[in-house]
C-alpha cells in the first residue's frame, strides 16, 4: 500500500516528479489500486468540500474568484461523479504557478477549459499537468498521452505543450498531439494556424494547416492529413482506416490500459476500416473485429491480459 501522505500531496498538486512516478508505478502494479486511488480521492474531496462550506458560512462576505470559477465548479462535480482523478486545489503566488495534475482513466476522455480560455480534450490514459493561471511570459503545460487543443490566441504569450519526445509551440491554433511515453509515440496534427516543434530548445520543423508530423525511427516526418477519422476520439469514437490487426491491438492497449498478448504464429494481414464508440469497451471492439478478421481471444482479468489466438 502506498503512503497516503504521498497521495494527498498528489491531490494537492504538491507532489514531486519522483512521487508522481511512484504513484504511476503503484497503479501499474495492480489494477485494483486504481479503486483505492478513487476511494482516497473521494474522501479527500469530501473533506475539502466540508472545509469550503465551513468557510462560506463563517465569511459569507468574502468570495474567492477564480478565472474560470463557473466552468471549474461544474467540471469538478462531473469529474467526481465519473471517477476521474483531478487535482482541483488551485494555488497561485506571484513567483510561480502551482501545477495541477489530471489522470484520465482507461476508456474515458475529458474536456477541460484552462485559465486563458484554451479549450482541450484529453484522451484515455493521459496524464496532464497545467497551472491554475498563466502569469509568466509563456503558457506551459505538460502532456503524457493524447490531447486535442483549441488554443486561445495571444501572440505575446506563446502556448507550449511539453512532452517526453518534443515540445509544440503555438500562439493560437487547433491541433492534436499524441505523445504516450509508454509507447514511444509522437504525432502532431494541425487543423488551423501554425505550430513549431522543438526538441531540447532546437526547432525541428514547422507545420501548416492540414499537415501532421510523425516521429518514426527517431526522425520527424511531415505529411498531409488525408483522413481525420483518427481524431474522432474527442467525440467518443475510435476509428481505423485500412489498419492491420497488429496496429489496432496496439491502439486498444493504449486506450484501455490492458495488455494484449498474441499467441499466433502469424497475425492475419487483413486490414480493417471502421469505428466504434470508446465507451463500448475493449471486448465490444474485439467482437466487432472478429467479424472481419478471424481470431479467438480470452481475457485474464486478474493479470489484466487479453490473449489473442
Amino acid at each position: 500500500m502506498i503512503d497516503k501522505t504521498v497521495l494527498y500531496k498528489f491531490f494537492e498538486g504538491s507532489a514531486s516528479r519522483e512521487e508522481e512516478m511512484l504513484i504511476q508505478a503503484w497503479l501499474d502494479d495492480d489494477t485494483r489500486n486504481i479503486e483505492i486511488l478513487h476511494h482516497e480521492r473521494f474522501l479527500y474531496d469530501s473533506i475539502l468540500l466540508n472545509r469550503v462550506e465551513e468557510k462560506t458560512l463563517l465569511r459569507p462576505q468574502k468570495r474567492q474568484l477564480l478565472p474560470w470559477a463557473i466552468t471549474a465548479a461544474a467540471m469538478l462535480a462531473l469529474l467526481i461523479v465519473c471517477g476521474f482523478y483531478v487535482n482541483s486545489i488551485l494555488h497561485h503566488n506571484q513567483l510561480s504557478a502551482q501545477y495541477n495534475t489530471i489522470i484520465v482513466p482507461p476508456g474515458q476522455r475529458i474536456n477541460l477549459v484552462l485559465a486563458d480560455s484554451t479549450n482541450l480534450w484529453l484522451n484515455a490514459n493521459t496524464t496532464f499537468r497545467y497551472p491554475s493561471g498563466f502569469s509568466g511570459k509563456e503558457r506551459v503545460v505538460y502532456l503524457d498521452g493524447e490531447g486535442y487543443f483549441d488554443v486561445s490566441k495571444d501572440t505575446k504569450k506563446p502556448f507550449i505543450v511539453k512532452t517526453s519526445a518534443g515540445d509544440i509551440k503555438v500562439t493560437g491554433t487547433a491541433f492534436n498531439v499524441e505523445a504516450y511515453s509508454k509507447f514511444g509515440s509522437f504525432e502532431t496534427a494541425l487543423f488551423e494556424g501554425s505550430v513549431d516543434i522543438y526538441r531540447e530548445n532546437q526547432k525541428l520543423t514547422s507545420l501548416r494547416a492540414k499537415e501532421k508530423s510523425t516521429l518514426y525511427d527517431n526522425k520527424l516526418y511531415v505529411s498531409p492529413i488525408i483522413n481525420t477519422d483518427k481524431y474522432l476520439w474527442k467525440d467518443g469514437f475510435i476509428a481505423f482506416e485500412k489498419k492491420k490487426l497488429e496496429d489496432i491491438l496496439i491502439s486498444l492497449e493504449k486506450y484501455f490500459d490492458i495488455k494484449i498478448q498474441v499467441n499466433m504464429c502469424k497475425l492475419p494481414q487483413h486490414s480493417y476500416t471502421g469505428k466504434f464508440r470508446q465507451s463500448d469497451g475493449v471486448d465490444y471492439a474485439l467482437r466487432v473485429l472478429q467479424k472481419s478478421i478471424h481470431f479467438n481471444y480470452y481475457r485474464d482479468d486478474e493479470k489484466n491480459i487479453i490473449y489473442i489466438q
